[in-house]
């Protein structure tokens, strides 16, 4: 077995791994309608720092990065407002839900990892 399968592996277990606290559950909705819980890296960050100045900016920025091989099919950005969104749902560590569209989607696949960045679509307890 060469690295980038041993990587491919280490990535799958490493995202998918939720009783080491690594891996945190989530949903993916198609347009269709057709949701998958899945198990992956999430991220939620409410003020980002702007590189150039240093000042923090508003904005709310979120990304799940999730094994390739979980994902049952390959998410896609659309960036038609007439066109339903691929949605992700998840929980923040105090338990509030929050649901984002896919607004791009960055497949790595040497090592079977996806990373999907993600904008505010709906808070609150869905």
């Amino acid at each position: 077995m060469g690295l980038r399968e041993q990587a491919a592996l280490d990535s799958q277990a490493f995202l998918g791994d939720s009783t080491s606290g690594f891996g945190w559950p989530f949903v993916l909705t198609s347009p269709a309608g057709v949701s998958t819980a899945l198990t992956g890296y999430t991220t939620d960050v409410a003020v980002t720092i702007d590189p150039d100045t240093g000042q923090a900016v508003a904005g709310k920025k979120a990304s799940v990065a999730v094994s390739l091989a979980s994902l049952p099919a390959m998410p896609t950005a659309v960036a038609d407002e007439l066109v339903k969104p691929w949605l992700v749902t998840f929980a923040d560590v105090q338990g509030v839900t929050s649901s984002w569209k896919v607004i791009e989607v960055l497949p790595d696949r040497a090592v079977g990892v996806v990373v999907l960045l993600l904008e505010s679509y709906a808070s609150a307890d869905l």
